[in-house]
């Protein structure tokens, strides 16, 4: 019987409320106050078999003094042989039943009728019982109450299992949550939450001048550790590196790991004026943990760190600068440290270079190749797992530059810095659908092509019509095209972007929300935009054939996926190894170099993946 029976039938009228909206402890106060009213006994309690002992958890006793708490062990129990079938349920007169007769605690208790229900779990363990005593004999009346006895019984073993999945799922998102705002590893705040957290900070200083600083923390040598020791070695130094900077921050001080071998510092009280002295106390500190050697795997290692260090005084007037501003700030001034030589700090002066001014000369070459076409794309496959196949790709913007590469990770933020992303996904976008129509003239019709979207155009009015006239322009279907959008555009302006992809959903083209698991509200972001699926960044994939708790994490994420009911793609797979646990984990759609490295269109696999291509470059 499930619960929508038992909810609309005589047990849900003893309830008052649907047992899907009654805790475990309401439902036995209910049950036991309705027997207590109705069922001529004594003495009523839901017990619990625990450690071979009977424990009664919620009582109702008129006769003999028991209370919550009290238990005796399973074995002098009546509740015993009605559990095992040996002896009736219902007794309205004990000494008529052999066992119950013989029973020691028959002799201790004036004990005249009996009532013993098993309860059991969504699994049919046993729980425990409903259990009713009455010093008097009772009339043989008693036993047609067995139905109702016994549907409660199952109702109070229905609201514990669905007690139990409530907080086995609200356990699973608190660990999703978890490792959503905290690094593996070390356990850290990620960047993620660091940035929430300066964020907020940066909106306090805006009204009301609350002072702040941000450490930038670089580990020396840190590739040298790794490449001597691997990737054990690398893994214990940052674990141990984290250890002695959480003994060296404050207590209202946030530490967090923002990179490979970075860290970083957000302090929010008492930075007041330039090169405050307790900053710079807590810098040079920083800076005396680290010059201690390590040890690393059994050995002792010496690394030391470079800081750079940005503060966003109280006095100061002007425009709040940005997170952005900040981080970078803190950057160039470990840039500053960091040729200064080893175990060195900096403090950020205005008259300090900018990141951005190290992409100056590739600026306008940029902007010139946007306006003339010459941003080429690559296509990385996505695959069925099932089967092989080959189902869509991601469409990846590439760019040469004097007869030389220009790597993504350096002409992809200089496009964001002069505000050329727009065109960059413009052109992006063009090519897509472009090879989206060549590929349907050949015969592919059925693949789709995903093209990464960036937080501005998310929350730009005008971005649905863009699409859907570069989708007309190629007779592409809306479906065939997939945009990826990331949680900074919803951060940024979540109704904004709740309108724009309202529209682009309702016009047809898929949403998929990228990098999935690492940003700091991605459960809540689910419901707020219409997805169609998501990608699991491939941080979650990187060790999930060698650790079961990586395993844990993406097993949850998939079911989570499923259970939304989106497609879920799972990014970063280059081993066989991790293809072999995907697909013991259920995973249906994965991406990565074990598939094949992005490549000219030409180059996609027209079928099935036979073979396998070998990690490389991005």
């Amino acid at each position: 019987m499930g619960l929508t029976e038992l909810d609309s039938g005589p047990a849900g009228a003893v309830l008052g409320l649907p047992a899907r909206a009654l805790t475990f402890d309401e439902a036995c106060a209910r049950v036991l106050e309705h027997l207590r009213e109705h069922v001529p006994l004594g003495f009523w309690s839901i017990t619990s078999r625990v450690d071979g002992r009977q424990v009664h958890l919620h009582v109702r006793d008129e006769a003999y003094g028991r209370r919550a708490g009290d238990w005796h062990e399973w074995s002098e129990s009546f509740c015993r042989h009605a559990v095992a079938g040996e002896a009736p349920r219902i007794a309205p007169d004990v000494m008529a039943v052999p066992l119950y007769a013989a029973a020691g605690v028959a002799r201790e208790m004036t004990i005249g009728a009996y009532v013993g229900i098993p309860i059991r779990d969504g699994d049919g363990h046993l729980f425990g019982t409903l259990c009713g005593l009455d010093p008097r004999v009772q009339p043989p009346e008693l036993t047609r109450h067995g139905p109702l006895l016994e549907l409660l019984s199952t109702l109070l073993g229905q609201v514990l299992a669905t007690e139990r999945l409530r907080g086995e799922a609200e356990a699973r998102e608190a660990a999703l949550r978890w490792r959503a705002l905290h690094d593996d590893l070390t356990g850290l705040a990620n960047r993620a939450l660091f940035l929430d957290r300066l964020t907020h900070a940066l909106e306090l200083h805006g009204r009301d001048r609350r002072p702040l600083a941000v450490l930038s923390i670089d580990i020396d040598d840190f590739r040298a550790v790794n490449d001597a020791f691997g990737h054990p070695g690398g893994d214990e130094l940052l674990t141990r590196a984290a250890e002695r900077l959480r003994g060296v921050v404050g207590a209202g001080d946030t530490l967090a790991r923002v990179g490979s071998d970075q860290f970083a510092v957000l302090v929010e009280h008492g930075a007041r004026g330039a090169a405050h002295p307790q900053v710079l106390s807590l810098t040079e500190r920083a800076v005396a943990a680290m010059s201690e050697p390590f040890t690393v795997l059994g050995r002792q290692v010496g690394v030391g760190v470079s800081v750079g260090v940005a503060e966003v005084a109280g006095e100061e007037r002007g425009p709040v600068p940005s997170p952005a501003q900040v981080l970078a700030h803190a950057d160039v001034a470990l840039d500053e440290a960091r040729r200064a030589g080893r175990n060195r700090w900096s403090l950020y002066r205005p008259t300090m270079s900018l990141p951005g001014a190290r992409g100056l000369s590739l600026r306008e070459p940029l902007r010139r190749a946007l306006a003339e076409g010459e941003v080429r794309t690559a296509f990385q496959p996505l695959v069925d797992l099932r089967t092989g196949a080959v189902t869509g790709a991601e469409c990846l913007a590439r760019w040469s530059h004097g007869g030389r590469d220009v790597p993504p990770e350096v002409f992809v933020p200089l496009a964001a810095r002069s505000n050329l992303l727009p065109a960059l996904t413009a052109a992006v976008l063009e090519q897509a659908c472009a090879q989206l129509a060549r590929w349907a003239r050949h015969g592919r019709a059925e693949l789709r092509v995903a093209v990464n979207v960036p937080p501005e155009l998310l929350t730009d009015p005008g971005f649905p019509a863009t699409v859907q006239e570069v989708a007309r322009r190629h007779a592409v279907p809306p479906s065939r095209v997939v945009l990826e959008v990331t949680e900074d555009a919803l951060l940024q302006d979540l109704p904004a972007a709740q309108d724009v992809t309202g529209r682009l959903h309702a016009a047809g083209f898929g949403l998929s929300l990228d990098d999935f698991g690492t940003g700091y509200s991605s459960l809540l972001h689910l419901r707020s935009i219409p997805l169609d699926s998501v990608k699991i960044d491939r941080g979650f994939t990187a060790d999930v054939d060698v650790c079961p708790r990586a395993q844990q994490f993406l097993r949850a994420l998939l079911a989570l996926g499923r259970d939304l009911g989106l497609d879920v793609v799972v990014e970063g797979v280059e081993r066989p190894a991790q293809e072999r646990v995907l697909r013991e984990l259920g995973a249906v759609h994965a991406q990565g170099f074990l598939y094949g490295e992005p490549a000219a269109a030409g180059d996609l696999p027209p079928g099935e993946v036979t073979g396998r291509a070998r990690p490389g470059g991005r």
